[in-house]
């Protein structure tokens, strides 16, 4: 873990929604922010992400693009190196 100097936490500290900073030797610019925000910031993303696949989802489904259960347990199977289902 890199740390901070003080100037550097009294301004992350000022400025709690981040601070920018570019980085020594680039161009590269970085948000230096509470972990706490960030791990928030990621759970939202997830959730964004989750929210849309399940959409994506429902509009297959709407537009007829389902498959019966068998189909489904013959592709996993097949994915995963599994026998072939019996009857």
């Amino acid at each position: 873990m890199i740390k901070l100097t003080r100037e550097q936490t009294e301004e992350a500290v000022r400025n709690p929604d981040g601070v920018e900073c570019q980085g020594e030797g680039t161009d590269k610019t970085f948000i230096l922010v509470d972990a706490e925000i960030m791990q928030r910031f990621r759970k939202l993303l997830y959730q964004r992400d989750v929210n849309a696949s399940i959409a994506e989802g429902i509009s297959q489904m709407e537009a007829g693009g389902m498959m019966s259960l068998g189909e489904a347990d013959d592709l996993v199977r097949s994915k995963a190196g599994l026998p072939a289902r019996e009857g």
